[in-house]
């Protein structure tokens, strides 16, 4: 049966990645492989459980945990309703609960008070294409129709700090996405105007919220170990 195939894969890769195993046994395989011929080679890796049914799972598990993202941003999404909706507020367009909008929903949510977005990516320093689509989300919570109210809402201080911040201009930040930079022209002007001078002027109206304050799990998750 294909699920109890993925549940012995899933099993199966656990116990290689508990606990922090995975970095140990991979630092160790390196020092073994070290001027290694063919049959140590193959001794080093069968003592280290690496075979070809571990391949197999690890392949099994990543396919099926490929629309991971999609389920967490659904869940926050519908966790976090009953916590911001105001008595008599309705949501009057199907939400788009999978990670991206599709053209028919151009937000996250829409209630008839709010329209709004939600990023649940944890940001880790890296974070080049994730500050560039979360720009693209204010573009478009910026440019919305109507006196709705419009939010913002992401994970952690570091994705409010870079759109209150940011020295980088609009054309950087939306380069890959012509449709945006075509509305951002339209309705803001330039591309040269810095993502700071944007937050805090077109944008302004758009409210920046951090999601580790509603949905504890969310924190949870980010914190660093002691």
């Amino acid at each position: 049966m294909p699920g109890e195939s993925s549940a012995a894969a899933f099993e199966q890769l656990a116990a290689v990645l508990a606990g922090g195993r995975l970095t140990g046994l991979l630092a160790g395989l390196e020092h073994e492989l070290l001027d290694a011929d063919a049959a140590v080679a193959t001794a080093a890796t069968a003592d280290a459980g690496i075979d070809a049914s571990l391949l197999a799972a690890a392949l099994m598990v990543r396919r099926d945990v490929g629309r991971l993202n999609d389920l967490i941003h659904a869940c926050a999404i519908t966790l976090v309703l009953p916590r911001i909706l105001e008595p008599g507020e309705k949501i009057i367009r199907r939400p788009s609960l999978g990670a991206g909008n599709d053209p028919s929903r151009k937000y996250d949510l829409e209630t008839d008070r709010r329209v709004a977005e939600f990023k649940l990516a944890q940001w880790t320093g890296a974070d080049a294409m994730r500050k560039r689509t979360l720009f693209q989300d204010l573009v478009h919570l910026a440019a919305a129709e109507g006196d709705r109210r419009a939010e913002l809402y992401a994970v952690g201080q570091a994705p409010v700090r870079f759109l209150r911040t940011s020295k980088s201009t609009a054309s950087w930040a939306l380069d890959k996405s012509q449709p945006t930079r075509q509305l951002f022209e339209q309705r803001f002007g330039q591309l040269s105007m810095h993502i700071a001078d944007f937050t805090a002027g077109p944008a302004a109206h758009v409210e920046l919220v951090d999601l580790n304050g509603l949905l504890p799990e969310v924190a949870a998750a980010g914190a660093h170990p002691d």
